[in-house]
């Protein structure tokens, strides 16, 4: 443990070298002030990007002995510590910091305020890089960037980036940026793996969704919520999950099992014929009410039981549910 701090002064030794740990970006002091330090406290909480950089610093400088005790088992394996930092920014960024991200297919775009937190850099920084990659690319292997691939433009005309464009971003700032050391430890690092983190999100995604359904057809009994028609086998029926917020709009909520209604296929479909594009609990009850009056006989004490146990649900939801902080956006 003495190792460790002595690698940490050595950042902290000379104000004008390469390597530099900086209060709110790499670490924060906690822990009780010291009697007679003015106000000093004497523990510091390391974020990612600050493990990452001390965990370059012992690469660089390691000697037998300590150090390398050290690197094997705190740090395992270089290519894992990586993973696991990077991995972590990035869900911190989707989830507490309330960021968005639009899939489609393998690829996963966020927009410029994310990109900058993940690779911990500024604006200029991004747009100095963006514009090199944008004419033509930086170095030798650097392609030029593809839209529908690297990034894209939103309705707003707000620039998104994929997994592929800020690891283009990450290679040309580690390449042509003027950052210390400690940034460029964490920058090459979100360049090393950034796809394949975002990738394992992207299966978070759809699987949770996956699971969602499955779970929802049997609390449902493989019956339809709506008609009250049953899957058996005798009369078989592909009973589909309808998601009361859509997928597309509000996929924080495709893995809730309690935001998927088991319906009918043809009903499924005649529902999206209705209302296409991004729906809500409430515009169910609308198609119910307005454009299929026909599933529900007023005169039978079933049907209309069912129909009132699925409007407490449906508005009970929508309540719940509407206007919550938004993580992703499918396509």
């Amino acid at each position: 443990m003495s190792g460790l701090y002595r690698i940490v002064d050595a950042f902290d030794a000379d104000p004008d070298d390469d390597w530099e740990l900086e209060e709110g970006v790499h670490f924060e002091f906690a822990g009780r002030a010291v009697a007679g330090s003015g106000g000093k406290r004497p523990r510091r909480c390391f974020t990612e990007e600050g493990v990452e950089a001390v965990a370059r610093y012992i690469e660089t400088y390691e000697q037998p002995g300590l150090l390398r005790w050290v690197r094997e088992r705190l740090f395992q394996v270089r290519k894992k510590r990586k993973q696991l930092l990077v991995s972590r920014r990035i869900t911190q960024e989707f989830v507490d910091a309330g960021g968005t991200v639009e899939i489609r297919g393998e690829l996963a775009f966020v927009t410029r305020k994310s990109t900058v937190a993940i690779l911990q850099t500024n604006y200029k920084g991004l747009g100095n890089a963006w514009e090199r990659l944008r004419t033509a690319g930086t170095f030798e292997g650097e392609q030029a960037l593809e839209i529908g691939k690297d990034f894209l433009e939103s309705e707003e005309r707000q620039l998104l980036l994929s997994q592929r464009g800020i690891a283009a971003v990450a290679r040309d700032m580690r390449a042509h940026s003027r950052i210390t050391k400690a940034r460029q430890a964490w920058i090459e690092a979100v360049g090393e793996v950034v796809e394949s983190c975002f990738q394992a999100e992207i299966r978070y995604l759809t699987e949770g969704a996956d699971r969602a359904v499955k779970r929802a057809k049997a609390a449902a009994s493989h019956r339809c919520e709506v008609t009250g028609k049953k899957s058996s086998r005798q009369t078989r029926i592909d009973l589909a999950g309808h998601h009361l917020f859509d997928r597309t709009s509000r996929p924080d909520l495709a893995d809730l099992s309690d935001n998927v209604l088991v319906v009918l296929p043809e009903l499924h479909r005649d529902f999206h014929s209705w209302k296409p594009g991004p729906c809500c609990p409430s515009d169910f009850l609308r198609f119910i009410s307005s454009a299929r009056t026909d599933l529900f006989d007023p005169v039978n004490a079933r049907s209309m039981t069912r129909l009132h146990s699925l409007t407490r649900r449906l508005n009970r939801l929508q309540q719940e549910r509407e206007g919550q902080k938004v993580r992703y956006h499918l396509r």
